[in-house]
């Protein structure tokens, strides 16, 4: 247990440009060597064996000297093989001072051409040393047998001979012990590059297989948004229409209900991939806060309505109106916990509560508190540390309503809520009791702002000024519902279409536009192209057309890219008739209704 310390002490004291494992064991195992030959040469001084002890010594001062010579950047087989050779002479000279070949002191003999096992990758050097040794045993063997070294009394030629053979085979013992340990670290690392091999194959199979899951889901809910739209664009065409009995309206809200419920399951799944792959995009803008929470809350009145419960708000007087926040994701929180409270509640209440504390020293800043209170079943302990996970649903141990209900979602409502809490810079906490119901509530930061100097509200009139507009879309259900709903609310608008990217650059390289709606995925030239031109071949005032994107593709690189390109805005599919018609008037320039529908 003191073998480390030492290690990591003697590496501290090394020079920094040569602090390899191979350099650290040189040094330890010398200056180990120089430790003990001072203190051996003590004790044998102390029991009278002076010749050995001054041999120790000499030993001691040619270890310092291959210490020396390494310090001083000669190479470590160079300063190695001068510690090599002392402690062999250190060794032979006592071997042949006590018995040749049968001296206790050849048990070193066999020890010290280990060491260079641990100070070179290369076997060559050990073999070489034990070749060395066991030249060495044979040369004082034979001066043993010619009379030069004196042999201790009592012994033949037999035991010489044993001792030297016995070294002999210990010799061959470490060789082969180490041409085996060699043998299996080769095998051993060929498995290792094989099984490094096949994870790396597998790690790239993985992430081309998360690419294409990534490709295949944005394929996939353009395609989905596609259809979507046509079906909640003609929906709410029919909810508006006055010639539609009130029992077939009733029919139109329940598909528009269904449908609405699609595409949360779809934003779910996009919303996860973004989240798994760090691409969660936050866009913060200026809100009235007041305004969308209600707006907000009052969306999912007549649900609350149908199943009898009291559905409240309560905003605190001092929550601020307008603040920065990302509106977007603030509304989806928002009707993820609000839709949980009411898919769980059989009777009593679901109320939201929303207080607000302004940060000391900065009234301009401050904490944003929404509480959503139910009176549910209540959520067990145990399953409170799960329900932010994906993909997790809660089943009720009684037969309550929500045990039956078709649209359960699919387990990514919290897990998603509670990434964008968290991107918010906020926290989502849960307070549960079984039997007495829920509370959810989450804090975010916020920042007070001004009121902008005008806020154009959603338009629900019918305006007669004329406008020029062109929608391209590559589908043509696509066109028809933008082109209808905007026609109703703007029945003297001249709407163009054009089915591609380039009969619609076309045309917008012909005529001047109010507005072009443009569908950002195309089959020839996509909507980023077809803009990028535009801005940049077209003169004016061709090239200042104001664009809407309409796209199904709402990831934050498409975000980004539209901004680059210089489309004023971007809506995504399935859009929202008022709003739709709102920024279509907006960016035609007509702000005042001609009469009311």
């Amino acid at each position: 247990m003191f073998t480390r310390p030492f290690l990591v002490s003697i590496k501290r004291l090394m020079p920094k440009k040569r602090r390899s494992a191979h350099d650290v064991y040189y040094v330890f195992f010398a200056m180990s060597a120089l430790w003990s030959l001072l203190i051996m040469s003590v004790i044998l001084f102390a029991i009278g064996k002076n010749v050995t002890a001054y041999s120790a010594l000499v030993g001691a001062g040619g270890v310092v000297l291959s210490l020396l010579l390494w310090f001083y950047k000669l190479p470590r087989i160079w300063a190695q093989a001068v510690y090599q050779t002392t402690l062999m002479l250190l060794i032979l000279f006592n071997a042949a001072q006590q018995g040749g070949v049968t001296s206790p002191s050849m048990v070193w003999l066999s020890i010290v051409p280990l060491l260079p096992m641990f100070s070179f990758d290369s076997r060559r050097v050990v073999s070489f040393w034990l070749g060395v040794s066991f030249v060495s045993v044979l040369v004082m063997l034979g001066l043993q047998f010619l009379d030069f070294i004196p042999s201790r009394p009592g012994e033949s030629a037999s035991d010489l001979m044993y001792g030297a053979l016995t070294y002999t085979l210990l010799c061959y013992a470490e060789w082969s012990l180490i041409d085996a340990v060699d043998s299996m670290n080769v095998t051993t690392l060929r498995q290792v590059n094989r099984n490094n091999f096949s994870l790396k194959r597998l790690s790239k199979d993985l992430q081309q297989a998360n690419a294409h899951k990534d490709q295949f889901l944005a394929i996939v809910s353009h395609e989905m948004r596609t259809p979507l739209n046509a079906v909640m664009g003609y929906l709410s065409l029919m909810s508006t229409d006055p010639k539609i009995e009130q029992e077939s309206k009733e029919f139109v809200t329940g598909a528009q209900n269904s449908a609405a419920h699609l595409l949360t399951v779809i934003n779910d799944l996009l919303d996860y991939s973004q989240i798994q792959n760090g691409k969660v995009a936050m866009n913060p803008q200026i809100i009235n806060l007041h305004t969308m929470l209600q707006t907000t809350h009052s969306t999912l009145s007549p649900r609350a309505i149908d199943l009898g419960l009291t559905y409240r708000v309560d905003i605190a007087p001092n929550v601020p109106e307008w603040v920065c926040a990302d509106q977007h994701r603030l509304t989806q929180v928002l009707i993820n916990l609000l839709g949980n409270a009411l898919k769980f509640t059989d009777s009593g209440y679901v109320d939201m509560r929303v207080t607000y504390s302004p940060t000391p020293d900065q009234p301009r800043s401050g904490k944003l508190w929404v509480h959503v209170e139910d009176t549910g079943p209540g959520i067990p302990l145990e399953a409170q540390k799960r329900i932010f996970e994906p993909f997790v649903q809660l089943k009720r141990a009684d037969k309550g309503r929500s045990s039956n209900d078709a649209l359960r979602g699919n387990g990514l409502g919290l897990s998603i809520s509670d990434t964008l809490i968290k991107s918010h810079g906020g926290e989502l906490i849960v307070e549960s009791t079984p039997g007495k119901g829920s509370t959810f509530s989450f804090q975010i930061p916020v920042r007070v702002v001004t009121p902008p100097q005008q806020s154009a509200p959603i338009q629900e009139h019918i305006h007669t000024t004329p406008a020029k507009l062109l929608i391209v879309d590559d589908h043509a259900v696509n066109r028809v519902v933008a082109k209808a709903t905007i026609q109703r609310a703007m029945p003297n608008a001249c709407i163009e279409e054009a089915e591609n990217g380039t009969t619609g650059l076309a045309k917008m390289s012909q005529t001047r536009y109010d507005l072009v709606l443009l569908d950002l995925v195309m089959p020839d030239i996509d909507g980023i192209e077809v803009m990028r031109r535009v801005r940049k071949t077209l003169d004016a005032p061709y090239k200042d057309v104001h664009v809407i994107a309409l796209t199904a593709n709402v990831a934050g690189d498409a975000l980004e890219a539209c901004k680059e390109v210089g489309i004023d805005e971007v809506m995504a599919k399935p859009f929202d008739r008022c709003s739709l018609i709102n920024r279509v008037l907006f960016y035609c320039g007509q702000t005042q209704p001609a009469q009311a529908s």
